[in-house]
């Protein structure tokens, strides 16, 4: 019997406002600005791809502060919290005059506000209040990022002609704000916060739910971090994120020096994130069939489209490379939590998850980094683009193999 009233059906469009407005403009527009930005501030690839890289670092590896703080002060607290750091730290951004002021605002401040307000928080979100339908909840809410990615280029590419990239920044730090009071008014954490329980039923149940799914939720993040499962997931997490960080941070500069025009680039980029709405739908078969298949093959497209990357010559190739890497990307990103969450349940998803973000984020980190000391020194992101796909042939491999866990061990389950 469903409730009245289910407030997930709030919950579900506030996450995904939050998410969409949280991350994409802050995220995107870093590679939009790079040109102007690499200019006025006279620094290397190398010195750009670190900012950048410290910025995914952070983002992912406040990762597994996010569940302390949300059991010690709330998630809504620590969200509302997190936008506000992130406005300050673009504000900062916007009048940085060197390495160091762009690292501790957009990097430092920008990054880990992200990181508590976006990832681990919305997946939770989805998480807390779906059991049913929480593939599919985390899908909805996650397509913010490619709806939202999507008019980043564009708008970027205005500012650009029209103002410059520190108005830009202006921009994404108001924007950042907007999202605090969303998470202020409307998040909550849980159905039983507010006398309700998942998926709107007038009880915690579990008929209709697979066996596995039900056993899930008696896993401990102890218990779940020590298993073989969880090290074949950080690995396939690690293949899908790390090569979307460098082809958005370092992409652009690559498909120019290749000779494709800026006009071209910003529909290329555009299309990419859009295309990844797509993907991040195809992401909720995992309600219907085996995630880590849905997993394995996402990685596989998306190892396609950064193939097709390292040979855009010309505007169809990298048209099509930058829709098999927004295809595999977006339908990655949904089945990774998913995953997680069919494995280990809701009692370890947020630290699970934060965890796994935190060490995806040092790998994050060192992509863009080592891809512009990559191209300093050889003049080409050839050999960053094939150390890519050899990562993301090794993820999907981790992903087709990678069996549930079942139950969790009844002697610590207990103890």
């Amino acid at each position: 019997m469903k409730t009245p009233f289910f407030y997930g059906w709030i919950i579900i469009p506030v996450a995904w406002l939050v998410y969409g407005l949280g991350i994409s403009p802050g995220y995107y527009s870093f590679g939009q600005f790079s040109k102007p930005f690499i200019a006025d501030l006279d620094i290397t690839r190398q010195q750009y791809g670190l900012i950048f890289g410290i910025f995914t670092f952070l983002y992912s590896g406040v990762g597994p502060f996010v569940g302390i703080a949300q059991s010690r002060v709330g998630l809504r607290m620590v969200m509302t919290c997190g936008a506000l750091m992130a406005t300050i730290g673009f504000l900062i951004m916007s009048r940085a005059d060197s390495v160091a002021s762009a690292i501790i605002g957009f990097s430092v401040l920008g990054g880990a506000g992200i990181g508590f307000t976006t990832i681990i928080p919305c997946q939770t979100l989805g998480s807390n209040w779906f059991l049913k339908y929480r593939a599919r909840a985390i899908a909805i809410i996650f397509t913010a990022g490619g709806i939202v990615g999507m008019i980043v280029p564009k708008v970027d590419k205005w500012v650009l002609d029209n103002l410059s990239w520190r108005e830009g920044w202006l921009i994404v730090a108001g924007t950042s704000f907007f999202v605090a009071v969303i998470c202020a008014i409307f998040v909550r954490d849980t159905p039983e916060d507010i006398g309700q329980h998942r998926d709107g039923e007038s009880v915690d149940h579990s008929s209709g739910i697979a066996p596995s799914a039900v056993a899930a939720d008696g896993w401990t993040a102890h218990q779940a971090i020590r298993t073989p499962q969880f090290a074949l997931v950080v690995l396939a997490a690690c293949a899908y994120a790390v090569p979307w960080g460098v082809v958005i941070a370092h992409g652009r500069l690559h498909l120019g020096d290749l000779g494709i025009e800026s006009n071209t680039i910003a529909t290329v980029f555009s299309t990419m994130i859009f295309i990844s709405i797509f993907g991040r739908f195809s992401g909720s078969l995992g309600d219907f069939v085996k995630p880590q298949f849905v997993l394995g093959g996402s990685l596989l497209i998306e190892t396609i489209g950064v193939t097709g990357f390292l040979f855009a010559n010309s505007n169809a190739t990298a048209m099509v490379a930058g829709l098999l890497v927004g295809i595999g990307f977006g339908a990655a990103y949904i089945s990774i939590p998913v995953v997680f969450a069919d494995y280990f349940g809701r009692q370890a998803f947020a630290t699970t998850s934060g965890t796994r973000i935190f060490i995806t984020g040092i790998f994050n980190a060192l992509g863009p980094f080592l891809a512009g000391t990559a191209y300093d020194r050889l003049d080409s992101y050839a050999a960053a683009f094939i150390t890519l796909i050899v990562m993301g042939l090794a993820g999907a491999l981790a992903a087709f193999t990678c069996p549930h866990p079942g139950s969790p061990p009844q002697t610590e389950a207990t103890s």
